[in-house]
This record gives structure tokens, sequence and C-alpha cells, in this order.
């Protein structure tokens, strides 16, 4: 990806299932169960972040998986970005637990 203004997301970068070796960048305790590409293009819109969905695509590292792959605009680093979204998925997790 040649554009330095956007950077890709992939749902192994949040994924507490998945190892660091696997593709997660964040700690287990940060990350989130299987997280959705609905999920993770929701948090970047609550960030601004003007998301755009690539369903078609699979994660190198688990090419055998559909995963998709949400592109944002860079407005952090990518490990803060990371952390953001997945922190904003715990808390609408948690409201809808509540509901």
């Amino acid at each position: 990806m040649a554009d330095k203004d956007r950077t890709m997301i992939w749902p192994a970068y949040l994924d507490s299932k998945k190892s660091q070796r696997e593709g997660r960048k964040i700690p287990i305790n940060q990350a989130v169960s299987t997280p959705k590409i609905r999920e993770i293009k929701q948090a970047a819109v609550k960030l601004g972040l003007n998301p755009y969905t690539d369903k078609g695509k699979s994660y190198p590292k688990s090419w055998w998986e559909n995963s998709g792959r949400v592109i944002v605009d860079r407005k952090f680093s990518k490990r803060e970005l990371i952390l953001k979204i997945s922190n904003l998925i715990k808390s609408s997790r948690s409201d809808k637990k509540h509901k």
C-alpha cells in the first residue's frame, strides 16, 4: 500500500484468539475475541478515520480465512490506532450486554 495517509487494519491485529505469531499486534488483555469487519469499521467511524472496507481480502498469515480488512486514515501510530479500535469494540460489546 503506497498511500502514507492511510493504513490497513486486519481483524487478526486485535483478535485475542490469535497469537502474536499469527498476527495479533496488541497485548492479549487489550485484544477482543474474533473482531468483525463491521465492528472495526464502526469504531473507525467513531474515531473519524474515514474507513473503507475491503471484504474480499485475506490476511497473508492466514490466507485461507477470508477475513477482510478495513483501510483508514492515519491519524495515530498504527499501534495506538489498533488499541483505540479494540477499546471501542470492547465498550460497544459491553453496552450491548447491559441492554
